[in-house]
This record gives C-alpha cells, structure tokens and sequence, in this order.
C-alpha cells in the first residue's frame, strides 16, 4: 500500500510538472532592455574608464576568465578546467578548454599568453602546449586563481587594428560609447547557447519620471541608486538589494614623500586623522544612504573579514579639534580640495555632508564634481588634494578583494594586486591596519547595490559582491 501511494505521488508530480504554464519554464528568444545608472566609453578590459565597475558589468557578457566564481563566491572553472601549482605556489598550469572567439577562431594557450601579458607583464608567462598555459608569479601566490577572476585579466584576443574578440556567451552587434550597446547571442559558445536572443544596454537612462509613475515597463532591469528606492518598494515591485559591498572612501592623492615642488603638497597627516574623525558616519548611512549602508572602519566589510569591528572607528570629534589646533601652531592649514565623481548624485551629497561636518572642527573642504574622479590613471594629473570614491568589491575572497581596493587607491607600490602575500584573517587585519594607520585612505561606509527587475524577468543571479552573472537570464513571454 505504502509502495502504491508513492507511485500515484509520483505519477502526480509528473502530470503537475507537464500541465505547470509554459511561463515557468525558460525560454529562448527575446531581447532583455537593461538600464546602468553611468556612462561608459570603452569596453576594453585595461582601457581608461571614469565607471569602471559598469564597464565590468557589460565585459562579463563578451569576455571571460580563466578562472571565475559563482552567485556563493566559491572558485569555478572559467576558460581553464583545470589547474595546479608547484609546492611554493608560486608556478602554476592552467589547462584551456575548448573555445572560440567571436571571430570564429580557436582559443589557443598563445593567445591566452598575449592576453595576459598586456594585462601585467611582471609575470613570467608561456605556453607549455597548444592548450595549457605557464604562470611564473615571480613568488609566492596562493590566491592566483582567484586573483585572476578579476576583470584586468579577462581574455580578449586584439587584432592589429586593435579589434577586441572574447569568447563570452554575447558578441558585439551595435555600439554607440557612453549611450547603448546591443548583444546578441553567440550561438557557439562553449558552455550552451544563452536564452535571449539580444541584450541591449541603456547607459545614464534618466529613471526620474519612470520612478515616479512607477512606469519601468519596456525594462527587464534597471541599475537603482539607494535614494530611487522607496516609491518601489512602497509599491512592491521587485527589488535585489545586495550585502554591503562597496565603499564609500577618501582616498588622498598624495603621499606624504612627494618631493617638494612636484605638484600639489601633501595633506598634514595629523588633518587626515582629524578629517576622519569629523564624518558623521550615523547621519551618512541612515540618511544620505537611506539605512541600505553600514559605517565603514575598514577597507572590507565586516561580513566579509570578521575582524572590521576590531578596527578604530575614528568618530571623534573632540579629537580632530585637538589634532587641529596643533597643527594650525606649526604651519598654515590650506582647504582641502576634495573632488567627487560629476555624474553620481549620491556622490555630492557626501561630499557636502563631509564638508559640513569637517568645518565643526575648523577643517575647510571644498568639493567639487569631476568627470574623471573615478579614472584611476586620471586623478593622477586631477588639481585636487582628495577623491571621494565608490569601489565595488572585486572578490569574495578576502586577500584578493582587499589587494585590489589597494590597488585602485594607489596607496603604496608594495601594495599593488600582485604583492599581497597575506593568507590568514590575522595576516590581512595586520596589512588594513598598518595601511589605515596612516589616514591616506578614510573609509566612510559600506553600501549596498540595488536593482529593479521586471516580473518578466528570470534567473537573475547576484553574486555576495553584487555582480551580475546574467549568463542563466531569461525573459518570460520570449517568442
């Protein structure tokens, strides 16, 4: 009897599952309309780019990585199946899969070389064999796998006309920089056709008036800052709001042994430290940031490490009235120059407020917007003492993610994505903490992403970093 009953469930399941409405199955076809909140210029995976992180968004459709991770930030294979180091870690083998650029051409261990060359030529790289590819680190590197999952390592093959061919599951149609670009999907792509025929990319959408009439109908998503949140979710339209990922920071431009003469003189170190302890952390996060941000001590969120609450909180504003007042008894304390990405709104409230909150303690900030405060290699030339930033979280894995802050702010060469050797919680608190003692970076809070999706919109999967991995999207009615 027992056996008969399981059978009849059985059997029920099975005529469930083949009555279920076609909806709730993928479908191939149709084209997904995404709105990103910036504009970006060039696609090119080491190209200069005042938004990179929605640059990476888009190249994750067209190029791939070695290595990659998934929605639960565990280590995957990419373009290698396989990989193995020697005993020091410091020489690994990357063994390539099958796969074709967009330009019909085989993926070879040669391009993989060229490719990765560009991207950082202080390895030493070879191909072995047609399909296996050499990396000497030049030392030790436990975390190279998951240090090439980031975006700079990306596999692209140039041609001499500088032509740019991935292998991603989506090829170039249509490109016009900083406006649109339009996807379609690559039929031969080694891991399964995608389900949309095309995805098209709409760059510095004004979503004000969509909001508004809560009228986000032509979209299957659309890239929310945290202060478009309200009217939707009032609305119980369907929002994913990611962990705290980015940060918010200052990052000084100037190190403190800048030859005299040479550009603009550095920041007292002891204005730093007040500086720090002038923002009002509480009122940013609750306020500006809508309560979707938790006040940063450190370079990486306290989810992430474990340790961030052992860092100091700097939040004393007792303290940055004495650190000034001593200061201002030695040498003359000129404004900071604070400058702060142009085209984010959520930018310039936080650089008004920190301004605000630093005159309490007799500090003079003056922000102001720049089109290229987010271009690593353009605030180099930028008139300016400071930069506000937003980074994204480039890895769950701990040491990479922080390798790569780091690295973006330019705080010390030693520093660089490669160099970062630390492999234990205790090893990494020790690193954040020396390279927090010295004020040139001033964490201010840890933000999360937002994003709209359309009820026609299926399987949109974001990893605890807050990328998209859309290469499961699907759009509900697709003919």
């Amino acid at each position: 009897m027992k056996r008969l009953r399981l059978v009849s469930l059985a059997v029920a399941s099975l005529l469930l599952a083949a009555l279920a409405p076609a909806s709730s199955r993928p479908r191939y076809g149709g084209t997904a309309h995404i709105v990103l909140r910036d504009r970006v210029n060039t696609l090119d995976p080491l190209g200069e780019e005042d938004h990179p992180a929605t640059r990476d968004r888009m190249m994750a459709l067209i190029f791939e990585n070695l290595t990659s991770m998934d929605a639960q930030g565990r280590l995957r294979p990419g373009l290698a199946t396989s990989w193995q180091s020697d005993a020091n870690k410091r020489v690994w083998h990357f063994h390539l899969r099958l796969a074709q650029f967009h330009d019909g051409s085989v993926l070879t261990a040669n391009d993989a070389v060229a490719s990765l060359q560009r991207s950082m030529s202080e390895w030493k790289i070879s191909a072995t064999d047609r399909q296996t590819i050499s990396i000497d680190a030049t030392a030790p590197a436990p975390h190279l796998p998951e240090l090439l999952v980031l975006p700079r390592f990306a596999i692209a093959k140039k041609t001499p006309e500088n032509t740019l061919f991935g292998t991603g599951p989506y090829k170039f149609s249509e490109w016009q920089p900083g406006e649109r670009l339009l996807l379609t999907a690559n039929d031969e792509y080694w891991g399964g056709r995608p389900f949309p025929d095309a995805i098209e990319f709409q760059m510095g959408v004004p979503l004000r008036d969509q909001l508004l009439e809560r009228q986000l109908g032509p979209y299957a998503a659309a890239e929310l800052s945290v202060d478009q949140l309200r009217n939707l979710e009032q609305a119980n339209q369907n929002i994913m709001i990611s962990r705290q990922s980015d940060l918010f920071a200052i990052a000084f431009l100037q190190g403190d042994d800048v030859p005299t003469g040479r550009g603009r003189r550095p920041v007292d170190p002891r204005i730093r430290e007040a500086l720090a302890n002038t923002v009002n952390r509480g009122a940013i996060t609750n306020v500006i940031l809508n309560k979707r941000a938790v006040a940063a001590n450190g370079i990486l969120p306290q989810w992430l490490t474990g340790y961030e609450s052992l860092l100091p909180a700097n939040n004393s504003m007792e303290r940055a009235k004495e650190l000034r007042a001593e200061t201002a008894a030695l040498v003359i304390i000129p404004p900071i120059a604070l400058a702060y990405d142009a085209s984010d709104p959520t930018s310039k409230l936080l650089a008004e407020r920190i301004a605000l909150d630093a005159r309490e303690a007799g500090i003079i900030v003056q922000p102001f917007g720049e089109a290229h405060a987010g271009n690593r290699q353009a605030r180099a030339s930028l008139n300016a003492d400071a930069v506000l930033l937003r980074l994204p979280l480039a890895s769950a894995e701990s040491s990479v993610a922080l390798a790569a802050r780091m690295d973006e702010m330019a705080l010390l060469p030693e520093h660089s994505a490669l160099n970062v050797k630390a492999d234990q919680p205790e090893q990494l608190f020790e690193l954040e903490s020396k390279t927090l003692q010295s004020f040139r970076v001033i964490p201010i809070a840890h933000a999360s992403q937002a994003v709209w999706l359309s009820p026609l919109t299926h399987n949109w999967q974001q990893s605890p970093t807050g990328s998209w991995q859309l290469d499961q999207l699907w759009m509900e009615g697709a003919r």
